[in-house]
């Protein structure tokens, strides 16, 4: 689906209504969240539940048990890397349980208006009881990107963690999962570099497929795609084209030529 961030007038969609695995895309909602009810200076303590729970193979940020972060460097963590152990200490923060966190994900996404969602952790690791629709994605990315300071991170390609007693080392160096925000001088089809990006998440399991939420920023409009299991380029692909489709899309939006 392709929507106009501001007036979210859908301006493409195929299948927005399907129920499918959102994967990380779901740490939107996560981040939501969190910055509605904690402070960016809180301290998190990173639990044993919260690290031994990441299955194998499912991206994190090498937290170890009994470290202490404040709430704005596990958002960063959450949102570049897709880091899936900041995604239970901060649900454990705010909530006590990734249990009682999903519920709360759950009531969100109705307030935000999701039709289709349901989630049962804060990742988005999978189950077959956590799935959402590109649409109500959409209107999540749109919600989230109302806020300031989730709006600044999504938009960064790197970020780090300090040493700290538990983990004596300074080499936790993340960079972005969102391609589109990494300039480089990659010819070859998997450069999806596109410097109107503005964010948002992207996520991938083996069930859910390539899946993203983006939005781009040009001309003085915006747009959010969400794409689920598919590829960048299909996302790629539609935020462009709207993009270059500038007059015709304002004078259909009913915001003037432009």
């Amino acid at each position: 689906i392709l929507i106009h961030a501001d007036t979210g007038k859908i301006l493409y969609e195929k299948e927005a209504n399907k129920t499918m695995y959102p994967a990380s895309t779901t740490k939107i909602m996560t981040a939501i969240l969190v910055l509605e009810n904690e402070q960016l200076t809180d301290i998190a303590t990173v639990s044993s539940n919260a690290v031994k729970s990441i299955p194998e193979g499912y991206s994190h940020a090498s937290l170890q048990i009994g470290e202490q972060f404040t709430v704005e460097q596990l958002l960063h963590v959450l949102l570049i890397p897709s880091a899936n152990d900041a995604a239970n200490v901060l649900a454990e923060h705010v909530a006590g349980s990734v249990a009682e966190f999903a519920n709360m994900m759950n009531q969100k996404a109705i307030e935000i208006g999701c039709k289709n969602t349901h989630f049962v952790n804060p990742s988005g690791i999978h189950s077959n009881d956590h799935y959402s629709t590109a649409y109500d994605l959409a209107l999540i990315g749109q919600y989230a990107m109302k806020n300031n300071i989730f709006r600044s991170i999504v938009r960064k390609t790197s970020c780090s963690l300090p040493a700290t007693k538990q983990y004596g080392l300074d080499d936790r160096v993340f960079t972005t999962t969102n391609a589109l925000l990494k300039p480089n001088s990659n010819l070859e089809i998997n450069n999806y570099y596109y410097p109107y990006a503005i964010g948002i998440k992207t996520g991938f399991t083996t069930p859910a497929g390539n899946c993203l939420v983006a939005q781009s920023s040009n001309n003085g409009l915006d747009f959010i795609v969400t794409v689920l299991d598919s590829n960048l380029s299909d996302a790629l692909k539609y935020i462009l084209s709207a993009h270059e489709s500038n007059a015709f899309l304002s004078y259909d939006l009913g915001i003037g030529a432009g």
